[in-house]
């Protein structure tokens, strides 16, 4: 049995066709992937009450269902926003092996969504205990980290990170469909993340 792999989907995301994750979720589950790949609920007026459910129900379902494989989280925008105030909020319980937070929204830009301030006191700590690796990716200019992904997450919480040149938010808008690299990174943590 291959991986089990959760992806969260960002803000105002219908996992739309030809979308990355979208793109990803099919051909990790033609490569023999258990995908967990769901809706988040009111995409547009987002409730961390609501997501949290959903992600927390995810992961049950992926550790019930694992025979020894890696658990793989693949996170976008406020979808690891989401996943970094479930750390911080003690609610990840066991620990994956790895987590891929893609374009990670600055959590200041998205304080005003219900249920979403984020207490980042301690939270390297806690990302540490909750995975055996955690890789933030960004770009050179994404309006959504304003500060860049070093100064936003990588410094704060000692994270190791990836800046893909050009990708802007990582979004369907910005010409962002298939990726090769995501899904390489999933079969093999070394990949280059910038192949298209």
């Amino acid at each position: 049995m291959g991986k089990q792999v959760i992806i969260l989907h960002g803000w105002r995301n219908r996992r739309w066709e030809g979308h990355w994750q979208r793109l990803a979720a099919a051909a990790l589950r033609k490569a023999g992937h258990q995908v967990h790949y769901p809706q988040l609920p009111s995409p547009d007026e987002p409730r961390y009450e609501d997501w949290a459910e959903v992600v927390l129900t995810e992961l049950a379902l992926a550790r019930e269902a694992n025979q020894g494989e890696e658990i793989v989280i693949l996170a976008h925008s406020l979808g690891c926003v989401t996943w970094l105030k479930l750390v911080a909020d003690g609610l990840v319980t066991a620990p994956v092996d790895r987590v891929l937070l893609v374009a990670p929204a600055d959590p200041k830009l998205v304080s005003d969504l219900s249920g979403y301030p984020l207490e980042v006191s301690g939270l390297g700590e806690k990302l540490a205990a909750v995975a055996g690796e955690t890789l933030a990716v960004g770009s050179d200019g994404d309006e959504w980290i304003p500060n860049g992904i070093e100064e936003t997450y990588g410094k704060p919480f000692g994270l190791p990170f990836v800046i893909v040149r050009g990708a802007k938010h990582f979004s369907l808008a910005d010409g962002w469909g298939e990726w090769a690299g995501v899904i390489n990174w999933v079969n093999d943590p070394t990949s280059d993340l910038s192949i298209r």
